[in-house]
């Protein structure tokens, strides 16, 4: 099995994802099944107290078919709720650190996240996860069937950084100051697409683990797009390139925030 996905940037750019292994997926599959008990408990005892308090035998009948065709679902709306909230999460992903993302790189689209999950259906079957623990072992990125029709995959997410904890290693100048937030801030951020953001955002916490070769030459090319489309000049060096990135994500976080 490959352990890591690269992602081929139409600017040249590439970004690796460590893939979520069998052992990995398991444990979040354990974890999602323990909550999933709990919560199908849970609306176990809410009938039987409710159907205690029927007396007219309609009533009680109809009620079991909504509890019997609720439980049925509860199973699919379980994963397709989390992971349409948390963005590609479940709580057993969430507790374990992996994530559902498209197979090139982006987040994964609601479509999808309903695809893959409908598929469980086939994946479970004949029972105990045969046929997607078969995919899975014969998959080269351990995806199932329905990360195949959905185009998904299921990566280990990195270590979570926020502004206040980048550690900015070119210079004490290139801390964001106030005059540095006030130019973030005059940044035509609305010119910038969505993959231009990510890989601003995905280059700044990513570059203290690069090479210093590889690290520039990312800086120079992904500023060079991100100015390109924020119509400014291009960064003369890496050290401007990396300082350009810096007010983009701050930008971009700053407009989450608000």
């Amino acid at each position: 099995m490959d352990e890591r996905h690269v992602v081929a940037t139409p600017e040249s750019v590439s970004f690796s994802y460590d893939i979520a292994g069998i052992g990995s997926r398991f444990m979040a599959a354990f974890v999602d099944f323990l909550a999933y008990f709990v919560i199908a408990i849970g609306v176990s005892i809410l009938y039987g107290q409710i159907n205690r308090r029927i007396s007219d035998p309609a009533l009680s009948g109809a009620l079991e078919a909504v509890y019997i065709g609720f439980t049925f679902l509860l199973y699919w709306a379980y994963y397709i709720v989390f992971e349409l909230v948390w963005g590609g999460q479940s709580p057993g992903k969430r507790l374990v650190g992996l994530r559902v993302i498209r197979i090139d790189g982006a987040p994964a689209a609601p479509g999808q996240i309903v695809i893959r999950n409908v598929m469980r259906l086939v994946d479970l079957f004949p029972g105990f996860y045969v046929t997607g623990l078969v995919t899975m072992f014969v998959n080269h990125q351990s995806r199932r069937l329905g990360d195949l029709a959905a185009g998904t995959l299921v990566v280990r997410e990195g270590r979570k950084v926020s502004l206040s904890q980048l550690s900015y290693a070119l210079a004490p100048a290139t801390r964001l100051s106030e005059q540095a937030a006030a130019e973030a801030a005059a940044l035509p951020l609305h010119r910038l697409d969505r993959e231009r953001r990510n890989l601003a955002r995905e280059f700044i916490a990513r570059r203290s683990a690069m090479p210093p070769h590889q690290r520039g030459r990312l800086a120079m090319q992904i500023a060079g797009a991100v100015s390109q489309q924020l119509d400014m000049p291009q960064p003369a060096n890496p050290a401007a390139a990396e300082y350009l990135l810096e007010l983009t994500v701050s930008a971009a976080e700053q407009g989450n925030r608000e």
